[in-house]
């Protein structure tokens, strides 16, 4: 009985668990014997050959290919018992020349046994096998430098390869052999089935479940996250937001803390919408260099920008039971920006060209409405008991001064095209204040500027000598000379509002005065 079980013969040390087993196997075996005779001691050879005596070979490492791992994972996994199971339990013995004939079959069933096996069976294997595992997922994610669901999507398509292999090579050999005997025709014919059966079993057998939970806790930080936002923040910036609410705490003496919380709700909600104008506008630049969503892709972009709104709502959540009305500030300003960001797109998305104070309006609702938020919240976590309506004027007119001079430096200063290129607002269809004005003082000018809006396609930028053609019309229509002249209306205005606050608060603000100038640097057209 020894030559037939020989149950240790490539066993050096033996564990209890190992011993434990064997002696299982060899009673069920000694049983199969004595029942079946024979047919029992050729199919208890056959499997101590295929499987019994690779029970506890040490895996091998060499495989450079997943053919070649392959190969060794279909001895490791016992594949031929398989086989002698079916022999057995048809009641045939095949001899040589028959197995021989059938062998190609045998080994493409026995590939896709293998790698079906390792498919399914990898999730459990990686977490109570780390020391142990022979997979061909890690075998692709160690050789390929893959990613697990990488690894598993081409082992899904070698399988499904193999399979179509193993249908036409059925094909193939009923072709090649119509007159075979009946127990060879049952033995191939329970192939497809084994193959099929085992597919099915591995899918749903409670041996490789859906694990309710990992014994392993992996940890996701916030890099990919906030990878948009710290690449906005990388790139060149004046800085004028926190150097203006530095300016305003003049009057509202706020507290280091409060100030870094308005600083950093305001910094948050800028850098969200850098983020989402860009996408929004289809813009290809920003500050001279790559907008964050040719990057990172406009999905992750907005993901990122709206986690920002979040983290600003958290700043400001942290100082509402010492200041009740932040919120309120903080949320009024969200409603206002959104709604004149909503006009700004609408007119753009319909090629409507509105007044100048339907404009006006809008800057007052996306613009306007950032300074308004400011300094409400200053307000609600200020001490100084200064009327906030007496800042409305100031920050209306903060508003209009920063997106009428945006809207003409696009056009005419060389330091913008550098940094977004040559007329970018054009590119991007953009109903700026020198547009509305030219097509509002001029028909002809209205039909070719808007047409040209119309015809161009989403994302595609316009021909250098397109833009030549609407930057010559909104100059001839006096739009670009009109633009500069409100702008030193408003430049003055802006002066007259903060000298009426400094007589309010009788605190002269030299900081608020110099961004003014600072802000006045325009060239003229």
């Amino acid at each position: 009985m020894s030559p037939v079980l020989h149950l240790s013969k490539r066993t050096t040390v033996e564990s209890p668990k190992g011993i434990a087993i064997k002696k299982y196997i060899a009673q069920r075996l000694l049983e199969l014997i004595k029942t079946y005779g024979k047919e029992g001691r050729a199919y208890v050879r056959k499997c101590r050959v295929s499987w019994i005596d690779v029970f506890t070979v040490p895996i091998p490492k060499s495989a450079t290919t997943l053919e070649d791992y392959v190969a060794q994972r279909v001895l490791n996994l016992g594949a031929g018992a398989a086989w002698a199971t079916v022999e057995f339990s048809l009641g045939i013995l095949l001899s040589k020349e028959e197995a021989e004939l059938v062998q190609p079959l045998v080994d493409i069933s026995n590939r896709i046994l293998a790698k079906t096996n390792d498919y399914f069976s990898w999730e459990v294997e990686r977490v109570y096998k780390k020391d142990r595992i022979f997979n061909a997922v890690q075998f692709l994610i160690t050789l390929y430098h893959l990613s697990e669901e990488q690894a598993k999507e081409r082992l899904k398509i070698s399988i499904l390869q193999d399979e179509l292999t193993y249908e036409a090579m059925l094909d193939e050999f009923y072709k090649k052999n119509p007159n075979l005997p009946i127990h060879l025709r049952r033995y191939v014919a329970a192939g497809p089935l084994m193959v099929g059966g085992n597919h099915h079993w591995s899918a749903v057998c409670p041996r490789t479940p859906k694990l309710p939970a990992l014994d392993e806790t992996v940890v996701l930080d916030n890099s990919a996250l906030l990878a948009p936002v710290h690449y906005i923040q990388s790139l060149p910036s004046k800085n004028y937001r926190s150097r203006m609410i530095d300016a305003f705490n003049i009057w509202f003496r706020l507290s280091d803390d409060q100030l870094n919380t308005i600083k950093g709700v305001i910094n948050d909600l800028h850098n969200a919408s850098l983020i989402l104008d860009d996408i929004q506008d289809e813009s290809i630049l920003r500050r001279g260099s790559s907008t964050a969503h040719c990057i990172f892709g406009a999905a992750k972009c907005i993901n990122s920008a709206t986690y920002m709104v979040v983290q600003a709502a958290s700043r400001i959540y942290r100082h509402c039971p010492e200041n009740p009305q932040l919120l309120g500030a903080f949320l009024d300003g969200l409603t206002n920006l959104s709604r004149g960001q909503s006009w700004d797109l609408d007119w753009k998305f319909n090629t409507y060209c509105p007044s100048v104070t339907e404009y006006m309006t809008m800057i007052d609702g996306k613009t306007g409405a950032m300074f308004q938020m400011l300094v409400c919240m200053m307000h609600s976590m200020s001490s100084q008991t200064l009327p906030v309506s007496d800042f409305d004027r100031l920050t209306q007119l903060l508003g209009r001064w920063y997106q009428v001079r945006d809207d003409f430096q696009n056009l005419q200063d060389p330091g913008y095209t550098e940094q977004k290129g040559f007329c970018e607002d054009l590119d991007e269809g953009k109903l700026s204040y020198p547009v509305i004005l030219s097509c509002n003082s001029d028909p002809t000018a209205r039909a070719i500027i808007l047409g040209i809006f119309r015809q161009k396609g989403n994302g595609t930028p316009l021909a250098r000598n397109i833009k030549i053609q609407i930057l010559n019309l909104i100059r001839n229509t006096g739009a670009l000379e009109e633009t500069w002249q409100l702008l030193q209306q408003v430049e003055k205005e802006v002066e007259d509002a903060i000298s009426a606050l400094e007589v309010a608060t009788g605190e002269p603000n030299p900081p608020l005065r110099l961004i003014a100038k600072l802000l006045s640097d325009i060239t003229p057209p």
